[in-house]
């Protein structure tokens, strides 16, 4: 199923960022308090998924930001969360990808590409060891959703037309070398 944005879900900080404590705000739907308390201080994002909501908040902590990630159910219950944190890493949550069934694309880390898949049921997963460094979870053997990230493409530079170098051949400054590129050595001749 494909996930749709849930306009109507806010928060209203309770406790804000201090250098001691983690941030936590009040759930709102359609600006009446819930009495739920997560962790986060800037809303990103809300997003429906069945009778799920997917709730993605960040600590607002500069130069540090976490990410916490929170499937809710109908009665506002934490059926999943995570937190993704990375200690001196500027976390920016943006590029959020609806464009898949039971899954989304975002970014948070420089240079990486995130993806959260939902599972309709629970699945087994190894504590630790299932998630990505950077991910944090509680200690469950059971998930609703996986995330993995995956490098961010990278943009080539253009390469202008070649240059004839002062007594040397033409060259041609490609990111990989030779035999990345064609799979073997130099060409024979």
């Amino acid at each position: 199923m494909k996930l749709t944005h849930a306009p109507d879900y806010a928060i209203r900080v309770v406790t804000p960022s201090a250098s001691d404590t983690i941030p936590k705000s009040e759930i709102l739907i359609a600006g009446v308090p819930t009495g739920k308390i997560v962790d986060g201080a800037v809303f990103e994002a809300a997003l429906r998924w069945h009778e799920y909501t997917l709730l993605f908040l960040t600590d607002d902590v500069p130069f540090e930001d976490t990410l916490n990630i929170y499937l809710l159910d109908a009665a506002l219950n934490i059926v999943d969360w995570a937190r993704m944190y990375f200690m001196y890493s500027t976390g920016i949550f943006s590029n959020l990808d609806l464009t898949q069934e039971n899954a989304i694309r975002f970014c948070f880390f420089a240079e990486r590409t995130w993806t959260l898949k939902l599972f309709p049921e629970t699945k087994f997963a190894l504590p630790r060891i299932s998630d990505p460094i950077g991910v944090s979870r509680p200690l469950k053997f059971f998930r609703m959703f996986q995330l993995d990230s995956s490098p961010l493409p990278q943009i080539s530079q253009a390469v202008g037309p070649r240059k004839r170098l002062a007594g040397k051949a033409e060259t041609h400054n490609h990111p990989l070398p030779y035999s990345r590129r064609y799979g073997s050595g130099p060409p024979r001749h």
